[in-house]
């Protein structure tokens, strides 16, 4: 596989966006990159491979998701040798990908993943334990601080997740609550959905217990990404 200096510069960068939805939310990020390598060989698309003792196509991801979390806003970045005919290896994707990892558009990167600010996110909270008022309660919480204890860099630490929340908006649905909340997704303030979660639960005044992943207490769904102007992210 041509892997030299020249060759590199005769690439041309392409970007991938795709859903991961049903019994494909549960893989880990790993499992979903060799699903999508073994895509792209079948696809018999040139791709530019790493170097090594097991090359293999270099892949870069936007925003990996948590295990269980569904996404109709999924990115990936490849490089592929001479002029990227996007109308192609649109088909040729659709043709090979999973039914639960549809392949929405392929096109030419504007941006470098780096530009992403934000992620936005439906929550839908679906349990008899909800209590009247409830889209009002979780919706106004972040009126008062939201002390969390958050992963970072450098470990756990405790934090008002307030700084990290862009938008939040709440509404009753036959009898579920649905969340939208628009979460900072930048390297350095990046907002797991799952402390919304959390946070949820304590206005709501409910355990881990009572509202957990599944049919019976809660799914998440990612439904865009966005730059620091709030403009959809390509």
């Amino acid at each position: 596989m041509p892997n030299d200096e020249r060759e590199v510069r005769m690439t041309s960068p392409v970007r991938v966006a795709f859903s991961k939805v049903g019994s494909l939310s549960f893989i880990s990020h790993l499992d979903l990159m060799r699903t999508v390598s073994r895509m792209l060989v079948r696809a018999d698309i040139g791709v530019y491979y790493t170097e090594g003792f097991n090359p293999h196509p270099k892949l870069t991801f936007a925003l990996p998701l948590s295990v269980g979390t569904e996404s109709v806003s999924e990115l990936f970045d490849i490089k592929v040798y001479g002029e990227a005919d996007t109308m192609l290896i649109l088909e040729r994707l659709r043709r090979e990908a999973p039914k639960e990892l549809p392949i929405r558009e392929v096109y030419v990167p504007e941006r470098k993943f780096r530009d992403i600010a934000y992620a936005e996110y439906e929550i839908v909270i679906h349990h008899r334990l909800l209590p009247d008022g409830a889209a009002e309660i979780v919706g106004n919480m972040t009126n008062e601080p939201v002390v969390l204890t958050k992963r970072t860099k450098s470990g756990e630490q405790e934090c008002d997740i307030r700084e990290f929340i862009a938008s939040l908006g709440c509404e009753m649905r036959d009898e579920e609550l649905f969340i939208k909340a628009r979460l900072a997704a930048d390297p350095e303030h990046y907002l797991n959905p799952e402390y919304v979660v959390t946070a949820a639960r304590r206005a709501l005044s409910l355990g881990d217990d009572d509202i957990a992943p599944g049919a019976d207490g809660y799914f998440i769904t990612r439904t865009g990404i966005f730059d620091a102007d709030g403009k959809e992210f390509r």
